[in-house]
Order: C-alpha cells, then sequence, then structure tokens
C-alpha cells in the first residue's frame, strides 16, 4: 500500500504542476486554444486495468503527459491472472505537425519519450501454475508473483481534436529491464522475445479537451 500510496502522489503532484492555468484556458480558449486533456485507454480494461492520462500543452509544438494506471480495475479477459498493482508513465511531446483545422494545441502528429514502472502481483491463468510456484512443487496452491518492470519508450503517433473529443493513436519501442512475468504482459507494453530488454507498445486512447 505504501508504493501505492506514493505512486498516486506523484500522479497528483505532477497533475498539479501541469493545471496552473486551466481555468484560464477555459475562460479564452479561443485565444489560446484547448490545452488540456483528459484521456482514457479503453483497450486496457479489457486487460485487467484502467489507465487515465491527463495532458498539459505549453505550446502549440510542446505538452507533458502523466498516467495513473490502476492493474486489478478491469476485465481481465487476455490472461485470467488477477493481476493487483499500479502502472506509472511520464512523457514530454513534440508536435511535428500540427493539425491544422483544430484550434486545440493538443492536435497533431508527434513523438515523445516516455518513462513506464509498473509494479503488480498477479495470480495464475486458470488451469496452469506460475513459473515460481512449479519450482517449489507446490502448483496445486499457487503464491502470487510480484511483478516490477521499467521501459523507455520512444513513442510516435497521432492526436485528433474535433471540439472537445480527442482521439490519440500510438506506438513504440525501447529497452525495458526488471523482473519479468509468466505472461510477458506489462498493462503498457510486452517484451520482444519474451525473454528479451525490447519493449513494444501500441493503442489508442479517447478523451476530452478542454
Amino acid at each position: 500500500m505504501r508504493l501505492k500510496n506514493k505512486i498516486l502522489v506523484a500522479f497528483l503532484s505532477a497533475c498539479t504542476l501541469l493545471l496552473p492555468q486551466v481555468s484560464r484556458a477555459q475562460s479564452s480558449g479561443d485565444i489560446l486554444g484547448l490545452r488540456n486533456d483528459l484521456k482514457v485507454t479503453l483497450l486496457s480494461l479489457g486487460s485487467g486495468s484502467t489507465r487515465i492520462t491527463y495532458e498539459r500543452a505549453f505550446s502549440k509544438r510542446n505538452s507533458g503527459e502523466v498516467t495513473l494506471g490502476l492493474i486489478g480495475l478491469g476485465w481481465d479477459w487476455m490472461n485470467h491472472t488477477r493481476s493487483k498493482g499500479l502502472l506509472g508513465k511520464v512523457a514530454y511531446k513534440w508536435r511535428l505537425i500540427p493539425q491544422g483545422t483544430s484550434r486545440s494545441w493538443l492536435a497533431g502528429f508527434y513523438v515523445k519519450p516516455e518513462l513506464v514502472y509498473a509494479q503488480f502481483v498477479y495470480g495464475p491463468q486458470q488451469g496452469r501454475g506460475s513459473i515460481r510456484s512449479k519450482a517449489r512443487g507446490d502448483a496445486d496452491q499457487p503464491s502470487p508473483t510480484e511483478t516490477r518492470q521499467f521501459a523507455l519508450l520512444a513513442e510516435g503517433g497521432y492526436q485528433l481534436v474535433l471540439n472537445w473529443f480527442v482521439f490519440d493513436v500510438y506506438s513504440g519501442l525501447g529497452p525495458s529491464f526488471g523482473t519479468g512475468n509468466d505472461n510477458n504482459y506489462y498493462h503498457s507494453f510486452m517484451l520482444y522475445p519474451s525473454d528479451g530488454r525490447l519493449a513494444f507498445t501500441a493503442g489508442f486512447r479517447v478523451g476530452v479537451a478542454f
């Protein structure tokens, strides 16, 4: 619980640092453009986590992004591992080609470096014991396994803003290190090969700009 509290405090602190002019952006959006958004990663709900992203634009070309993931808040239809934990992500975005038809500062093609950290415990897949449990010879009553994994990803994507609606699609690669896990899934990225050090991510988010 202590780590969860620390990550939650870090997420809220990052949001506080990015939010000093939100009220001004809301009251004079026609002049400044829409500078903020909140997004959710829809596909993560089907893999057992809820990920919420807050983004703040500093200019027409640059913005900061923080993500908090609550692992266990969702439906794990992919691995059925009953994972519980937290995910944190921090990124800085450069818009290469702004969206010409939008008054939002958040729209267009972009690149970004993103630092990701995931920590969670997970149980076995249905009908299977974990690697660690099998090594102990008690696959009938396996204990949860803990995962701690970092990744530093170089990503590219496109963010569409239509009035208040945001659609963000992205993909990326980068190095990763940590404990690994049986399922090669870290609630934000996977490794290639499964016991290697190359992380891969791809997905999309939807949200609201303000």
